[in-house]
């Protein structure tokens, strides 16, 4: 216990509340709330009342409780919860002198340093713990009382002020005391115990407690008077201690049942009075204590009623626990999705009566203390640590089994490293919920309304379970819990490994704190390093040292072996054991040789009890004077020695098989289990019939060892290798294995669970129909436990042949039989095991096995077929994830039917499938797997930042939501996270070299640094920039962080030895803003990138080349972008820098500067990020237009097509260690994980002479059959007979396509520099025009592709429209110059430009149908002209709706209406002359683009929402549509001259063509499902027909479409056969080997 002092606050003066120092720092001017606060080493350790002057705050005592006067101590003046001055000293500097101590505070604000802060005078004086108890109680004492006066006229005053005498609650607590502590004693005597009842000592403790602070209580209720006098009424029998005693011995039973009433009633007084964990009585009293007290009332006159009788009745025990379950019944369902693990404790030991006394003793006082009643426990978490074998575990269930009794257990965990499927960490916090919720109503009713306000908590990362299942209930039902709620988690060191439960041991220090105080943890553990070393520095965990080198453990030892001993004798009798055997000598030596541990004592006298002669056995033990390993060692050996013939080979073998599967198996598994895993030749029933003293063993159930150090012996080398009970992982690991296979090769068909419909989903799909509700009972019948862990394990158990074990401890036999049943397994039970997995709920299992196998096919057993198999196999379950997880069925009818026709799995297995039931899946999709492997979504921001953890397994994201989230790479599964701190967005993220630590930054001027595990903050924020932080990175050796800044700095932070305030150690200044940082690799240096947004010519644009130990510039100023720099990065071998702006990415020799090569961006979008691949030889390039590009840096060609798939720009990309994956974050709010191992094996056959290909043409390369465009398609039209549509695109080309095949007729046609914009067909369909982005306008052959015309130059901003005369001699375009040009077709001449009438962008051009007018729109304006002269014939009419913007203007034919398209997703047809307008809405997203049908009657629209709208316009209603089909914003629709059709071009680079009236053939056909963004195809009511991969929705047919062009390819999909439904096992015709 550290040193108490006293600390008064004298006086505190130079708050300027007017000017200087509020208004500065509090938004609006609010009414001061000024409190101050003092912090010791980072703790809060005192807070005063907020007030609303400085006077206030003065005359404020405290005490404090210090390790050290070397510690720190942080006055602060906060206002609310917000710092506005602080300083930070050593205690030692206010203890220097015996006087007051002026403390001058320092601003916290950035404008305000320098200017004079506030001053604290303090006072500090070292004083005794008890007047350190009397201070704090006082403060308690003056806190009740302020509240006490602020509610007098409240409900709560008046109960508070309608209290009794004090001074008679005080006479008859003290009498109950007295009269508590004689019925204690004497109960212990009437049970042969030499210690008071520990229900009669808790009680004593508790009321002695309430005794002491009712000293201080001003008024006690009169109920509660009521409740005390009742019950000393009733002890008034203990007056006479004779007949005190000769009751008790006589009614043993009704007293037993009075104190264990009176422990509970003093639990509910203590809550009451406010000397509890709910804190004081104005706080806590509510409307049904009255109802309570009567009940407790009524329990112990029926009590006293049995007594006066001198007859033993049935008594009721009340509890407030059992009168709140009472009100309500838990909400079933709810609950049990938190998956709960099972908990069965019945069976697990306790203490003997009378050992472990005082300790337990402890254990239950301090938990039924509340935090601020004992200065000694200042939280809610008590740690037992001890050796293993200390007893620590038989102990938590002694404890465990007393609140049990009292109704007062919340929830008890205990783990076993034998038996992980109870030992996860992840399912800690679900579990303890679920216990939790069942011990309270009102928490169950919170932990309820969480699940159903977010079902996705439930598996979440355990942080935000923490968060959403535990704290924000508990919170909320606080006021409901009376006394404290035990919860204990028994051998957290055996749950999971160190690194497994990084995060909950982590999240138990530094959150479990924050619970309410009456939730109270027990925890207990071996002092192993990960968990010594976070609970030691955590000063609201109160650890507790078994030691057992006391004199009590040896006592202890000793009353337990003296109550075994009896039991031998007993078993023993044939051999005439005296009644004293073995006598007092041996007994005493037995207790010496257990050097304190209970685990030997149990071993040896179950050794004792199993042996045939206990003499012999007993002197066997004695023998022996080791040490207390040694000694253990020793026990287990004999031990097994007698258990079995261990000189003969076939019990040798058969023992160590089966004792191999319980040490070594990972869930416990039964005998009859293990005889069909291992195939014995004898049952294992007769081994572990003879091993009772090591084994907890029934015939039939599972097997489980009594103690973890029994496994540390049987697989220790040292300890136990000479034995021939050996076990070897390296040799019998792979046995294991293969007897799993031999399960699944057995037991292993089809539709193993006997679902019958594939409507329902097997297992619950998020906001989709219901699932199978009878899954459990189908697992329970179908699926043998033998085949459930086989299912799970297989691959866990053969792992240890890639390990670093040599394989040769598995025989050829061995080795040979593994691969023969692998083979068995991936080429006819594959889809199989996925069913298992996916009842099961663990398609994740399937990756890492699938991955296992391909690595050992490949590197021990050289198949390289089977390891091509088990990693398509990995593809396979990765891209269909979303099917194998919720539904079997779907498994065969749409993974496998829809996998890729080059899949292994699907060349394996196809076959099965019956062409004549399934549906029918026409595609012209590439047969190979789709680069796209994962999409992450969670961010509710654009994701600025995306980085690969060092092991290239994780993902960390950085977004504008301001969080941080680490993903797994290879599923997208949300690992850890959100990380909250951040007050702005998070710009950048970085891992460090070890992977364990993230730092941020961000735009509000910070970095923070995370453990990457836990999500928890490590240390402070790191403040020294002033501006935005723009990019961070770690050194190489993780020493360092290298951080830019747009206040125009770099700064190097010794991380290492960083605390709060520490400046950088280094600071670089630059001339502009540093956009960007990076390390060199192997050499103390940094590159940096700057630029100012709007600066060119390069003057700013630098890269430079520091010197991290001096700051001196090493090379550079590299100069040569136009652009500011947005990106910087060595190569992987230091030679070379890459950097990267807007305009270009350059590669620069690291030491010289010499600029190597320029990789300039496409035309047209914008580059925002890059990454160099481990190589060195490529990078990958986002861009702007959604787009992420891979270059050669020696040739600066492109290596393969654009990879496609984000909607919004690509803001950061990242590439795996190993170069087999591609991150990228985008402005979509996304993460995406692509497969780069196909895109980076191009690169190796890049060839120079494709240097400076655009995108057409590199996918050209590498697909010759042009199937359509790589950008947004921004505008289509049909041609004036409908046989052919025109496109033009963000791509930059022209194409023409056959409006019903979809073949391309003419293109891509080359010319424009940018975008195109605009494209319309002349009147004779032998010409297109187009306009473009580049300001230029062409025309085109349609016949040939050949370029007519042009290009015409006129305009000076992009061409928005263009039209061909009736006569097609002539051609109108609008721009957003807000000019109108006339171009002679023949001649290429402007015959006029209209200039000064419109105001805005001209959206709409149009001759009149007899060629004499031009029509034009702007988006503000509409006018209209002689077509010969450009004179103004009519207009300019002005046109504004409601103030709404309209992003296009279009006229119907005869030129009487125009359309006007408006961002808030209504279509406006308006009337020029009258001004008369109508409302069109239905899109849900602003409209894009609009069109009318060739007779003025109907309107098209095409919207952001990626629908199309066909509208009436004579009805005013929608006429067809929502037409689907696009899965991004739709940018231009035209009809079909026969008004039949529709053609919509997209974002999604596709184009569609709607049938407005399909027939029944077609709808037949197509199917008439909807599809959901998450791929499933659902019929009318909502149910699953397929689910169809992402990679195939931007191709797919929908029921109203004739036509889709896409450039991967279109897919139609026929229903005409397909049996579904109930009938759906009929689409499968197993070969007869495989079921």
């Amino acid at each position: 216990m550290g040193q108490s002092y006293e600390l008064k606050i004298i006086s505190v003066s130079e708050i300027d509340l007017k000017r200087n120092f509020i208004i500065r720092h509090i938004p609006g001017h609010d009414t001061p709330k000024l409190c101050i606060a003092i912090d010791i080493d980072g703790k809060r350790v005192y807070q005063t009342n907020p007030s609303r002057t400085q006077v206030a705050l003065c005359n404020q005592i405290c005490s404090l409780s210090v390790d050290s006067p070397s510690s720190l101590i942080a006055l602060q003046i906060l206002h609310k919860s917000k710092c506005l001055a602080k300083k930070k000293m050593k205690l030692a500097q206010l203890l220097e002198k015996d006087e007051d101590v002026s403390v001058v505070l320092n601003h916290m604000k950035k404008n305000a340093i320098g200017t004079p802060g506030p001053t604290i005078v303090v006072r500090m004086t070292s004083i005794g713990h008890g007047q350190a108890g009397e201070i704090a109680l006082a403060n308690a004492t003056q806190g009740t009382e302020t509240l006490q006066t602020a509610s007098t006229s409240s409900a709560i005053g008046k109960i508070v002020n309608a209290g009794v005498n004090n001074s008679d609650l005080l006479s008859n607590l003290g009498t109950m005391l007295s009269r508590l502590r004689i019925v204690g004693a004497a109960l212990a005597k009437a049970r042969n115990q030499d210690t008071i009842h520990p229900y009669s000592n808790v009680a004593w403790n508790i009321l002695d407690s309430v005794y002491k602070a009712v000293q201080k209580q001003q008024e006690t209720d009169n109920n509660v008077y009521r409740l005390v006098q009742t019950m000393a009424d009733i002890y008034a029998f203990a007056k006479d201690i004779e007949s005190a005693s000769e009751k008790i011995t006589r009614l043993e039973t009704t007293v037993y049942a009075l104190v264990k009433q009176t422990e509970e009633c003093a639990l509910f007084i203590q809550e009451y009075t406010g000397h509890g964990f709910g804190g004081r009585i104005v706080k806590n009293v509510l409307s049904e204590d009255n109802d309570k007290i009567k009940k407790f009332i009524t329990a112990f006159e029926k009590l006293g009623e049995s007594l006066d009788r001198g007859t033993a009745v049935e008594t009721l025990f009340v509890s407030t626990r059992a009168l709140a379950m009472a009100e309500e019944t838990t909400q079933t369902q709810k609950l049990n999705s938190l998956k709960p693990v099972d908990m069965n404790a019945s069976l697990r030991p306790v203490c003997l009566p009378g050992t472990r006394q005082e300790l337990r003793d402890s254990i239950t006082n301090w938990l039924i203390t509340p935090p601020d009643v004992n200065a000694v426990n200042p939280g809610n978490i008590l740690w037992l640590s001890g050796v293993a074998g200390g007893g620590k575990s038989t102990i938590a269930m002694s404890v465990s089994q007393y609140f049990q009794e009292l109704e007062r257990l919340g929830a008890f965990l205990f783990f076993n490293r034998a038996d992980k499927s109870r030992s996860d960490p992840a399912d800690v916090i679900r579990t303890i919920t679920f216990y939790l919720a069942r011990s309270n109503i009102h928490v169950a009713s919170a932990i309820s309304d969480a699940i159903r306000n977010d079902p996705a908590s439930i598996d979440s990362p355990i942080q935000i379970q923490f968060q959403k299942l535990l704290l924000d209930p508990l919170d909320k039902s606080k006021s409901h819990i009376h006394g404290p709620i035990i919860v204990i988690l028994d051998a957290l060191d055996e749950c999971g490994n160190a690194e497994s439960r990084r995060g909950l041991v982590s999240l138990i220090s530094d959150d479990f704190p924050k619970l309410p105080p009456a939730v109270c943890f027990f925890i207990t553990s071996r002092p192993d390093s990960d968990i010594a070393s976070k609970f030691k520095t955590q000063r609201k965990i109160t650890r507790l040292l078994l030691d057992i080198t006391i004199e009590s453990s040896s006592t202890d030892i000793r009353l337990y072996l003296n109550d075994e001993m009896g039991k031998i004798r007993q078993h023993h009798s044939a051999w005439n054991l005296s009644h004293t055997w073995p006598g007092e000598f041996k007994m005493g030596a037995l207790t010496k040789h257990s050097s304190g541990l209970f685990i030997w004592a149990s071993t040896a006298t179950k050794y004792l009890l199993g042996s045939y002669n206990p003499n012999e056995a007993l002197e066997s033990i004695l023998n022996n004077d080791q040490t207390t390993v040694q000694a253990l060692d020793d026990i287990y050996a004999k031990a097994l020695e007698v258990a079995g013939l261990w000189n003969n080979t076939t019990f040798v073998r058969d023992a160590r098989a089966a004792l191999s599967v319980v040490v070594l198996g990972k869930t416990p598994v039964s005998d009859t289990m293990i005889d069909r895993l291992l195939d014995l030749k004898y049952p294992s029933s007769h081994i572990f019939s003879r091993l009772g003293c090591v084994l907890q063993w029934a015939p039939g159930q599972d097997v489980r060892i009594l103690h973890a150090s029994f496994s540390d012996y049987l697989t220790d080398h040292g300890r136990s290798g000479d034995k021939p009970w050996f076990i070897n992982p390296a040799s019998l690991e792979p046995q294991i294995a293969r007897g799993c296979l031999h399960i699944l090769k057995k037991e292993l068909r089809f539709n193993i669970c006997r679902f019958e419909d594939s409507h329902i989903y097997t297992t619950k799909v998020p906001g989709l129909s219901e699932c199978i509700t009878d899954l459990s009972k189908r697992i329970t019948n179908h699926i043998s436990p033998q085949l459930f862990y086989s299912s799970l394990y297989w691959a866990s158990h053969l792992a240890v042949i890639g390990s670093a074990t040599p394989i040769s401890s598995a025989t050829p036999l061995l080795r040979d039989g593994l691969l023969v049943d692998l083979k068995d397994l991936m080429y006819t039970k594959f889809l199989f095991w996925l069913e298992v997995l996916c009842v099961q709920q663990k398609v994740g299992v399937a990756i890492n096995a699938l991955e296992a196998v391909a690595n050992l096919a490949k590197t021990y057993w050289y198949e390289e077929e089977l390891a091509d198999f088990a990693t398509d196999a990995v593809k396979f379950v990765l891209r269909f994830a979303p099917v194998i997880s919720h539904s079997v069925p779907h498994i065969y009818l749409s993974a496998l039917a829809f996998a890729p026709s080059e899949s292994k799995v699907k060349e394996k297995y196809f076959s099965w499938l019956v062409p004549s039931k399934t549906a029918g899946i026409e595609s012209s999709v590439s047969g190979q797997w789709p680069r796209l492997q994962a999409t992450i979504k969670g961010h509710s921001g654009r994701v600025r930042s995306v980085a690969f953890s060092p092991d290239g397994v994780h993902i960390a994201s950085g977004s504008a939501d301001r969080t941080l989230r680490v993903w797994d790479a290879r599923t997208g599964d949300l690992i850890v996270g959100p990380f909250n701190g951040h007050e702005d967005e998070v710009k950048c993220v970085a891992f460090s070299c070890d992977g364990q630590k993230i730092v941020s930054g961000s735009y509000d001027e910070t970095l923070h640094v995370w453990d990457a595990l836990t999500g928890k903050m490590i240390g402070v924020p790191l403040t020294g920039h002033t501006d935005k932080v723009n990019f961070v990175c770690f050194s190489p050796n993780g020493k360092q962080i290298a951080s830019g800044s747009l206040d125009k700095t770099v700064c190097i932070w010794d991380w290492e030895g960083h605390t709060e305030g520490n400046a950088p150690a280094l600071v670089i200044k630059h001339a502009a803003a540093v956009r960007a940082v990076a390390f060199a690799p192997d050499r103390d240096q940094v590159v940096s990138g700057t630029g100012e947004v709007g600066s060119s010519g390069g003057g700013g644009n630098l890269v430079q080349v520091w010197d991290t130990r001096t700051g001196k510039l090493v090379t550079g100023p590299l100069k040569g972008h136009t652009q500011y720099i947005r990106s910087v990065a060595f190569s992987p071998d230091g030679k070379h820098i890459l950097s990267l702006s807007h305009e270009a990415a350059c590669i620069w020799d690291a030491y010289t500067g010499t600029e190597i090569i320029t990789i300039t961006t496409p035309m047209g979008p914008s580059a925002y990020s890059v990454a160099f691949t481990p190589n060195g030889k490529q990078i990958v390039v986002g861009y702007s237009d959604t787009l992420l590009r891979i270059w050669d840096v020696q040739t600066g060609a492109l290596v393969s097509a654009p990879i496609d798939g984000h909607s919004g720009a690509v803001l950061s990309v990242s590439v795996s260690p190993d170069g087999m994956r591609i991150a990228s974050g985008s402005n979509d709010k996304t993460i995406h994980v692509w497969d780069a191992y196909q895109e980076l094996s191009a690169a190796l056959k890049v060839d120079t002479q494709y240097k400076g290909t655009n995108d057409q043409e590199i996918a050209q390369m590498h697909h010759p059959r042009y199937t359509g465009h790589t950008n947004t398609v921004h505008c289509v039209a049909f041609s004036p007979k409908g046989d052919h549509i025109a496109s033009g695109s963000w791509d930059n080309t022209v194409c023409v396509w056959d409006s019903c095949t979809g073949t391309i007729v003419t293109g891509p046609l080359h010319g424009h520099k940018n975008r195109v914009l605009c494209i319309a067909f002349s009147p004779n369909e032998d010409q297109i025009v187009s306009g473009s982005l580049d300001t230029t306008i062409w025309v085109w052959d349609v016949q040939n592709g050949t370029m007519v015309v042009g290009p015409l130059e006129g305009h000076s901003k992009p061409v928005w429209c263009v039209a061909f005369s009736p006569q097609g001699d002539r051609i109108v375009s609008g721009s957003a110059d807000t000019t109108v040009c006339v171009w002679d077709v023949e001649t290429s001449s402007l015959v006029f430009r209209l200039t000064g009438v419109h105001t805005s962008t001209v959206s709409s051009v149009a001759f009149s149908l007899n060629g004499g007018q031009i029509r034009s729109a702007s988006l503000s304006d509409v006018i209209l002209l002689d077509a010969q002269t450009g004179a103004l014939v009519d207009g300019p009419f002005k046109f504004k709706v409601d103030d709404q913007a309209f992003s296009d203007v279009r006229f119907t034919p005869d030129g009487q209406l125009i359309g006007a398209a408006g961002n808030d997703g209504v279509v406006q047809i308006l009337n020029l002359r009258s001004q008369d307008s109508t409302r069109f809405e239905g899109h849900t997203n602003g409209v894009r683009n609009m069109a009318f049908s060739q007779d003025g009657k109907w309107i098209v629209s095409g919207s952001d929402d990626t629908t199309v709208c066909m509208w009436d316009l004579e009805a005013r209603s929608l006429a067809a549509g929502l037409f689907e089909g696009h899965r991004l914003a739709v940018y231009s629709v035209d009809f079909s001259p026969d008004r039949r059709r529709v053609v919509s071009g997209s974002q999604d680079t596709s184009i569609r063509v709607f049938e407005i009236t399909p027939d029944d053939t077609l709808k037949k056909a197509l199917g008439e499902g909807s599809l959901g963004q998450d791929g499933w195809l659902l019929n009318s009511m909502a149910q699953p027909i397929l689910w169809v991969p992402p990679w195939l929705h931007r191709g797919l047919y929908f029921p109203q479409n004739s036509l889709v062009i896409y450039k991967d390819g279109t897919t139609k999909l026929d229903f005409t056969h397909f049996v579904e439904g109930t009938a759906w096992q009929e689409c499968v015709d197993l070969p007869v080997h495989s079921n």
